[in-house]
């Protein structure tokens, strides 16, 4: 049940997210590792403040949730640069691979690595997100 939950309230922040890097990337040209980094922080910032509220469990014997946020956006900025710099090695693979000869695939590459990096980050987000709001 909390996976559903997170996976709808994380899905409006991918929605925050992808509008500010579709933004970013495809209108204002960025590198897509920037765009992406850039448009991850109010976008983990709405998932964390709802999701803190409304799924998960708050212990409150542990850490106050201004300490949990700052944790979890640590957590996150580390993620972000790791998943942006994999990003960018990945748009650039799709960019001068044989697949980049398909007109759609050249034309929304910067979409397509988006949508390939969105999967890895949410599992791994609600993974943190539970360990952090339940256990501390």
């Amino acid at each position: 049940m909390q996976i559903s939950k997170f996976l709808i309230i994380s899905g409006t922040g991918w929605l925050i997210d992808f509008l500010i890097y579709l933004l970013l990337a495809i209108k204002l040209n960025f590198y897509v590792g920037y765009s992406n980094f850039i448009s991850g922080i109010p976008a983990l910032t709405f998932v964390f403040m709802v999701s803190t509220r409304k799924i998960f469990e708050c212990n409150t014997d542990g850490l106050s949730l201004k300490r949990k946020y700052i944790i979890y956006f640590l957590y996150q900025m580390i993620l972000i640069i790791i998943i942006s710099l994999f990003g960018q090695i990945l748009y650039s693979i799709i960019s001068i691979s044989s697949f980049n000869k398909i007109v759609i695939i050249k034309e929304y590459s910067k979409i397509i690595t988006k949508l390939i990096i969105t999967p890895i980050t949410m599992v791994l987000n609600f993974c943190v997100m539970k360990i952090l709001s339940e256990k501390y």
